[in-house]
This record gives C-alpha cells, sequence and structure tokens, in this order.
C-alpha cells in the first residue's frame, strides 16, 4: 500500500489557494493601535486574518512572532496556513520592526523581553474582540523566548506555548558563536528551500502572498541596529530554559528538525538531554513522524501537530 505524502504547494493548489484573495485584503488592510511602555507612546502595526467559511468560532486565537529581524510579514505564509486550518491569527510586528514605531534605548536597552513581553499585551487590550480570550502562542526563534516572557508574566492569556528552533536555550552563548550561527541558519534554510524549489517541479506559492503584503522598513535600518545589537546581547544570556521552568501552561518545542515536548514547569537539565535522544523518539512513531508529547499529565502520543 502506498501513502501519499502531498507537498505544501500541492496542498496549496488543490484546498488553499482560493483563499488568497479574502486573506489578502486582510494583509492589505493596515491595522494599527497605540500603546505605552514605560511612559513611551509607541504605534504597533498588527493584522489580524481568518477565513470566514473555514473560522472554527470556538477555537483559541493564535498569536505568531516571528524571529530576530522580522515583522509580521516574516511569517504570514504561516498565519495563512493556520487560517486555512480555521484558526483567527494575530500577527504584529514589535516596535522597532515592520512599519511600528521604532522605540527608544528604554524600551531595548534591558537585560530581558519583558517590555516586547508588554508590547504584545498591551495591544491585546487594545483588540476588544479578544477580551477574556486564551491564545495558542507560537513563537521563532527570538520570538520564543518573547513570548516565554508573556507566558511567564501572563499565564491567564496562555492557552498553550509552542517554541519553533528557540533561541536563547543555550547557556550564556557568546556573540561569536550566536552571530554566525544565525547567519548560517538563514543561508541553510535559503539554500535547502532553493534546491527543492529547483527539483521538484512545485510553484512557489508564496509569491501568491507576497503581492498583498507591502514593503516595510528594514529591521537593519542605521537608526534600528542599535536594537538589533541589544536584542543579540540578550539572546546570548541563555535564560529561555530559566522561563519554562516558571510557565504552566502546556508547551512543545521543536529544536530544528527535531520536536521535543517538556511537562509544564519543568525544564530541567535532564529534560534539556531529551533533545540527544530526538532520533530515537520518532523511530517510535510510525514512519518516522516527528514525535508529539502532550504536556497534560500521564499523556504522551505521537503523530502530527
Amino acid at each position: 500500500m502506498t501513502i501519499e505524502n502531498p507537498s505544501i504547494n500541492q496542498i496549496f493548489e488543490k484546498d488553499r489557494k482560493k483563499y488568497i484573495p479574502e486573506v489578502g485584503k486582510q494583509l492589505i488592510q493596515e491595522n494599527e493601535e497605540e500603546i505605552e511602555i514605560n511612559g513611551e507612546r509607541l504605534c504597533v502595526d498588527y493584522r489580524v486574518i481568518s477565513i470566514g467559511e473555514k473560522e472554527r468560532k470556538d477555537a483559541n486565537p493564535v498569536i505568531l512572532m516571528t524571529g530576530f529581524g522580522s515583522g509580521w510579514e516574516g511569517i504570514a505564509e504561516l498565519g495563512f496556513s493556520l487560517a486555512a486550518e480555521g484558526r483567527k491569527v494575530i500577527l504584529l510586528s514589535l516596535p522597532g520592526y515592520g512599519n511600528s514605531e521604532d522605540p527608544g534605548k528604554k524600551y531595548y536597552g534591558t537585560d530581558n523581553f519583558d517590555n516586547e513581553a508588554e508590547a504584545i499585551r498591551k495591544l491585546l487590550e487594545k483588540l476588544p474582540e479578544e477580551k477574556g480570550q486564551k491564545f495558542h502562542l507560537v513563537g521563532h526563534s527570538m520570538g520564543s523566548e518573547i513570548l516565554a516572557s508573556l507566558a511567564e508574566k501572563n499565564p491567564e492569556l496562555v492557552a498553550s506555548l509552542v517554541l519553533l528552533a528557540p533561541a536563547g536555550v543555550k547557556d550564556k552563548e557568546s556573540l561569536w558563536s550566536l552571530g554566525p550561527r544565525f547567519g548560517l541558519d538563514g543561508v541553510k534554510s535559503t539554500l535547502e528551500y532553493m534546491v527543492r524549489m529547483k527539483f521538484s517541479g512545485e510553484t512557489d506559492y508564496q509569491d501568491e502572498l507576497k503581492k498583498y503584503i507591502s514593503e516595510t522598513k528594514s529591521p537593519f535600518a542605521k537608526d534600528r541596529l542599535a536594537q538589533r545589537m541589544s536584542e543579540v546581547r540578550r539572546l546570548k544570556k541563555g535564560r529561555h530554559l530559566e522561563k519554562l521552568q516558571k510557565i504552566n501552561s502546556p508547551y512543545h518545542l521543536y529544536h530544528r528538525e527535531i520536536g521535543y515536548g517538556l511537562s509544564a514547569g519543568r525544564a530541567t537539565e535532564k529534560n534539556n538531554r531529551r533533545r540527544e535522544r530526538g532520533d530515537q523518539d520518532r523511530k517510535k512513531c510510525d514512519g518516522g513522524a516527528s514525535a508529539q508529547h502532550d504536556h497534560r499529565p500521564g499523556r504522551n502520543h505521537c503523530g502530527e501537530y
């Protein structure tokens, strides 16, 4: 028996392409709210996307937080995919990213990501439709640490936390190792994508979404470089696991190719070493699929997340 494993492009062409115009209108629609952090008023650019006929009204909304060097436009493709699965998705560019206003040094000149997390909380307060909601928080790289900070400080907002290739996990990583790793990971991902597109015969469906995303200010513009350097300095302190120890919500960690889960509030060194057993965990799943771990007490199974 042959089991077909369709590519994301095949799924897009068959089931999702027709929803691009609807989501595209929501991406084009400019939305911004003024928030106040430490006495400084800042405008935050954001989008809320969903697909009318697909949206599950009883499902918790998703907040997507991209990683270092990008605003919401860098994670819009994932947002569209989640919307196509029936979720309402909130995308935002933090102060100093995208078309959000640039903050002063008081905002980013700290040794943690509490102000970034507070910016998200303050934005949610401005969205009346989301009042009283719990959210699935999905962060990539640096966005993972920011959302971990949000979950630590505001557990009442959190339904679950998903950390994709989280940065800031290694203890006190040096600037000379962290910087090149960011760069090399980006180059590797780009090359892998180019090779796959070259030889797979697939069409680049991302271009369909890009038509609806306007240009934004570069995160590496001269007047933003001090903030970028501050972010790298804070990431290299390696406090991510320390925060996870204090979180009571269920969470999933996906460290590059290998997904692994930790029980809520138990981010110990022993759990951290589970990464090394990731390949063994995957072999236990039918067909070698990555392991998914449900963090509720007494539950653990394999399957797609």
